[in-house]
C-alpha cells in the first residue's frame, strides 16, 4: 500500500490511523475506509496514495468546488483576503521592501495583493490556470509549477512564500528544492501547514480525526518531521512559530456538538482576553492548528 517515502527513501511505514476521512467540505467523508502511515525513518505521517487526489484536481475548479468555495477570481478573493492578516502577524518582524518575492501555491494573489506595494517584483506559482490571466494583469509573472519559474527567476528570491500547500503535493522534498533553487544565497522561505499535534487531536475523538485527515492532503507534519523533510531538500528550518487560529469556544463546541463552528463564541465564553490565553497556552505548548517556518539554504543559514 505504501511505496518508499518521497522524502527520505525508507520503506517502513507503521499504521497511525485506519477509517473514514474528510472528502471536501465538513460533512462529506469518503465511503470506503482509509489509511495514514507513519515513516519510520522521517516520521512524516502520508495517506495512502490510493485515496488521494491526482494533479489534475488542483489544475481545475474541482478543488474549490469540493469546499463549496467560489471559483472565480472575486470570490476567491472575498474569501481569503480576511484570512491573511494570519500570514501577515506571522511574518512579523520580517521585511518585504525592495524585495523580490515569490508566492508558491498563490490560488488567485490575495496575499500577493497586500505585500505589493513594498516588494520590487512578484512571482505568482499557481496550477490553477483559472486564474493566471487576472494574476497577469496585476503585473505578476505567472507560472504554474515552481520548476518552471526557475528558467528566469533561479537564486533571485529574497523571500518566497508557500501556505498552506506542501501537505497536498506529491512530493514535498522536491516542492521545497524547487523552491530553494529559486532564494538568493540570503532567501528566507515562509511555509505553513496543519499541525499534526494540534491539540484536538488528542481532545477532539475520532471525529476531531475525521475532519483533520483529508483526502486532498497527502501529508501530515510536526515540526521534527517537517525540519527533516528540509533537511532532505537542501534547506534548514532556522525558525518556527506556532499559530492557533480559533478561540477556546471552538475547542469547547467540538468537545460538545463533536463538529466545527469556527470563531462562533459560546455562552459565558464570549471573551477576547480569554481567547487569548488559550491561543498563547497552545502555541506555547507545541499544540496550536497550524505551524509556521522560516526555511533558508543549509549553506546560507
Amino acid at each position: 500500500m505504501f511505496d518508499r517515502c518521497e522524502i527520505c527513501g525508507a520503506g517502513d511505514w507503521q499504521e497511525t490511523y485506519q477509517g473514514p476521512i474528510r472528502d471536501g467540505s465538513f460533512g462529506k467523508l469518503t465511503s470506503e475506509t482509509v489509511t495514514i502511515a507513519r515513516c519510520g525513518n522521517c516520521s512524516v505521517d502520508r495517506l495512502a496514495e490510493s485515496a488521494c487526489r491526482d494533479t489534475g484536481f488542483y489544475e481545475s475548479e474541482q478543488y474549490r468546488k469540493s469546499l463549496n468555495e467560489p471559483t472565480d477570481t472575486a470570490g476567491f478573493m472575498a474569501r481569503h483576503d480576511v484570512l491573511q492578516l494570519q500570514s501577515l502577524k506571522a511574518l512579523w518582524p520580517e521585511s518585504l521592501r525592495n524585495k523580490v518575492v515569490a508566492d508558491i501555491g498563490c490560488g488567485a494573489g490575495s496575499f500577493l495583493d497586500h505585500i505589493c506595494g513594498l516588494s520590487t517584483e512578484a512571482i505568482a506559482v499557481d496550477p490553477c490556470k483559472l486564474y493566471h490571466d487576472s494574476l497577469k494583469a496585476r503585473r505578476y509573472a505567472v507560472y504554474s509549477i515552481a520548476e518552471d519559474a526557475a528558467a528566469e527567476w533561479a537564486e533571485r528570491v529574497d523571500f518566497a512564500f508557500s501556505f498552506s500547500v506542501v501537505e497536498h503535493v506529491l512530493n514535498p522534498r522536491r516542492l521545497l528544492e524547487d523552491i530553494g533553487r529559486l532564494l538568493t544565497d540570503e532567501g528566507k522561505l515562509m511555509v505553513s501547514t496543519p499541525n499534526r499535534r494540534d491539540a484536538l487531536m488528542d481532545l477532539g475523538g475520532q471525529e476531531y480525526q475525521q475532519f483533520f485527515y483529508r483526502v486532498a492532503h497527502r501529508w501530515y507534519f510536526d515540526v521534527d518531521s517537517f525540519s527533516r523533510c528540509a533537511h532532505e531538500a537542501g534547506l534548514k528550518v532556522t525558525d518556527t512559530r506556532y499559530v492557533h487560529r480559533f478561540g477556546l469556544s471552538n475547542a469547547m463546541a467540538w468537545l460538545r456538538d463533536r463538529k466545527p463552528t469556527g470563531d462562533q463564541a459560546l455562552p459565558h465564553l464570549d471573551s477576547t482576553l480569554l481567547d487569548g490565553v488559550w491561543r498563547t497556552h497552545l502555541e506555547s505548548r507545541g499544540v496550536s492548528d497550524y505551524l509556521y517556518f522560516i526555511v533558508q539554504r543549509r549553506s546560507s543559514a
